[in-house]
C-alpha cells in the first residue's frame, strides 16, 4: 500500500451537512476497499486562484490515506464523474516529502548537481 494525499474542491453552493455528508462518503470509498485514512483536514470555503464555471468559491478538503490500487481506482472513477467534486489533485506522498534514502531524493541530488558550472581553466 502507497500514502497518497489528494486535494479536492466542492461546489460552494451546497449546504453544510452536505458538506459532511460528500466528506464522509470520500473517506467511505477509500475504507470500503482496505484503504486507511491518515489525514483529514477539512479547509472550508475559499476564494478559488482561477475562476472555473462561473465559480470564484470552493469548499476544499484535504486527506491523506494508504491505499492499493483497488481503492485507488474506484476513487479516480467516482471523482470522473462527480458533479459536485468539480476539481481535484491526486499525488503520492512520496513525491511530496521524499522519505530519507528515497530514490526521488537521490535524483533530487544528481539533477542539482549535474546544474552546477563547471571551473574554467587556466590556459
Amino acid at each position: 500500500m502507497r500514502e497518497y494525499e489528494i486535494l479536492y474542491i466542492i461546489k460552494p453552493h451546497l449546504p453544510d451537512e452536505d458538506y459532511t455528508k460528500i466528506v464522509a462518503a470520500f473517506e467511505g470509498w477509500i475504507t470500503s476497499n482496505g484503504g486507511e485514512i491518515i489525514l483529514s483536514n477539512v479547509m472550508g470555503l475559499k476564494e478559488l486562484a482561477t475562476v472555473f464555471d462561473k465559480k470564484t468559491h470552493g469548499y476544499y478538503v484535504q486527506c491523506q490515506f494508504k491505499s492499493g490500487n483497488e481503492a485507488l481506482l474506484e476513487i479516480q472513477s467516482k471523482l470522473a464523474v462527480n458533479e459536485i467534486i468539480f476539481r481535484h489533485l491526486l499525488v503520492t506522498l512520496d513525491s511530496i516529502h521524499p522519505k530519507p534514502g528515497s530514490e526521488l531524493k537521490k535524483r533530487n541530488k544528481k539533477s542539482k548537481s549535474s546544474l552546477s558550472v563547471p571551473e574554467k581553466k587556466e590556459v
